[in-house]
C-alpha cells in the first residue's frame, strides 16, 4: 500500500513538473523570436544599402576597410574601427554602429584618402 501512494506521488510529480517547465518554454519562445526578428530587419543592412545610408559608395567602404586594416598592421590603432561583419564573403552591417562611427569619426575629425587616414 505504501508503495502505490508513492507511486502515485512520484507520478504526479512528474506531471507537474512537466506542465511547469513545458509552460515556462513555452512563454520564453514566445518572446525572444519577434524581437531578434524585428532587430535583424530593421538596423542589418547590406553594403549597398550601408554605403546608401552612408551616401557614400560601395568602393569607399571597402576601401575604408582595407585602409583600417592596412593601419593596423603597420601598427596604428582607433578608437573605433569601420563596424561590419563579413558572412560567407557578403558584407553585413549594423546602422546603430555606422551611427556610432560616424560620431567617432565626427569628434576625432578623421579623414579618410589615397594617402592614408589623418585624425586631428
Amino acid at each position: 500500500m505504501k508503495i502505490e501512494y508513492s507511486v502515485i506521488i512520484l507520478a504526479l510529480s512528474i506531471a507537474f513538473s512537466g506542465f511547469w517547465i513545458g509552460n515556462a518554454l513555452k512563454q520564453d519562445n514566445a518572446l525572444k523570436p519577434n524581437n531578434v526578428e524585428m532587430a535583424l530587419t530593421d538596423d542589418t543592412l547590406s553594403i549597398s544599402e550601408a554605403a546608401d545610408y552612408l551616401k557614400i559608395s560601395e568602393d569607399s567602404i571597402k576601401k575604408i576597410i582595407i585602409l583600417e586594416e592596412k593601419s593596423i598592421e603597420q601598427g596604428g590603432s582607433f578608437s573605433m574601427m569601420f563596424p561590419y561583419s563579413k558572412i560567407y564573403d557578403q558584407y553585413v552591417f549594423s546602422k546603430k554602429s555606422l551611427d556610432q562611427w560616424v560620431q567617432e569619426k565626427v569628434k576625432t575629425q578623421s579623414e579618410y584618402s589615397v594617402e592614408g587616414i589623418k585624425s586631428r
